[in-house]
């Protein structure tokens, strides 16, 4: 989709918007949410928080065939998704000029049902994949019950846009010669120390990919 950008995915500021799909992936590829929003039936707008996985030139969304969200969005409806990740707080020498660092992606499309068994489990295998790196070759197989029980929807990476904020604050000249403090607070998603499941046997260790967690990888 790298090219000229759509009337819905232009970004306002020029220096903020970018459309290559290299810097798409890296976004959707670092982030653990996104906020998928329709309108729904009764015409009201609705946006939702959910998990998804980049697979290629495809996003995938999934959840329980009963939710809402999930029953409409298998119609075909315009949809909307969004990803953020915030990476600083941008401090300035007045309130006006605070701000936020931060890479964000809004993608519009319609999704699809994926209905084949081995492409279903694929995508469900995914997510796992995306969220935590290594963690696959550790469980046991998916049960049929889990498969039928999940709708998992697609929807292709062709009309998407990136939006950046980075650097420091942009404070008024006449404020320069201020005693205020100004930068930049960086920000990051870091993991705690593992805490194991009450009915976990000591026996057990924390593996590597869950020591080792980190969006950035």
């Amino acid at each position: 989709m790298d090219g000229a950008p759509s009337e819905a995915t232009t970004v306002r500021r020029d220096d903020r918007g970018q459309y290559d799909r290299a810097t798409i992936d890296a976004i959707l590829d670092e982030g653990t949410i996104a906020h998928v929003g329709m309108v729904a039936a009764d015409g009201r707008p609705v946006v939702i928080p959910m998990l998804y996985a980049r697979d290629g030139d495809r996003v995938l969304v999934h959840g329980s065939p009963a939710t809402r969200l999930l029953r409409t969005l298998k119609k075909g409806v315009d949809l909307c998704v969004t990803v953020t990740l915030l990476d600083g707080l941008v401090i300035a020498r007045s309130a006006f000029h605070h701000s936020l660092n931060f890479r964000s992606v809004v993608l519009f499309g319609r999704a699809t049902e994926i209905t084949d068994r081995t492409e279903k489990e694929s995508a469900l295998d995914r997510f796992t994949d995306h969220l935590i790196p290594g963690r696959l070759p550790t469980l046991r197989p998916m049960t049929d019950k889990e498969v039928r029980g999940t709708t998992v929807l697609w929807l292709p990476i062709d009309e998407a846009s990136a939006k950046i904020r980075s650097g420091d604050p942009i404070d008024d000249e006449e404020d320069l010669a201020g005693d205020t403090w100004a930068g930049v607070l960086p920000l990051r998603l870091a993991a705690g120390p593992p805490v194991p499941s009450t009915d976990l046997r000591s026996t057990i260790e924390v593996p590597d990919h869950i020591v080792h967690w980190d969006r950035r990888t």
